[in-house]
């Protein structure tokens, strides 16, 4: 593969996510402890979980809801566009060292580390880096 080529592919990567960042799907499972009245005074409320027969492991399950969750999904919303556009700004490094006169090997291959030990999904860095050895440079 031709490095214009693999240039034009990651750029379309790129391009892909700057213009719609929605089309990664992320769950994220939130836990806290709520207090709750009891009998007319303010308590919290717990439970034994866990645990079997005979077991000494025991806890409580607590939920958060309300406010505090918008709060906190606006908050990883402004972090997830942030990461995103952090993602968009290294493949755009990687297009431009691929589009140079002459190519750093080295250059490239530490973007590629950085990728790999960051939190960006693994298709992602798998795809990039198939990309990158499919050239004379891999």
């Amino acid at each position: 593969m031709e490095l214009s080529e693999a240039a034009e592919l990651i750029d379309g990567m790129a391009k892909s996510i700057r213009e719609k960042p929605s089309q990664f799907h992320f769950e994220i499972e939130i836990s806290g402890t709520k207090a709750t009245a009891i009998g007319g005074g303010v308590g919290l409320s717990v439970q034994a979980r866990g645990g079997g027969p005979g077991s000494t492991t025991i806890g409580y399950q607590s939920t958060l809801s309300g406010a505090s969750i918008e709060i906190a999904q606006k908050a990883a919303n402004d972090a997830i566009r942030q990461e995103m556009s952090a993602l968009v700004d290294v493949l755009g490094n990687l297009v431009a060292e691929l589009r140079s006169a002459s190519p750093n090997k080295k250059r490239i291959t530490v973007i590629l580390d950085s990728l790999k030990q960051s939190w960006i999904p693994n298709l992602i860095t798998s795809v990039v880096a198939n990309i990158i050895t499919k050239t004379a440079l891999g």
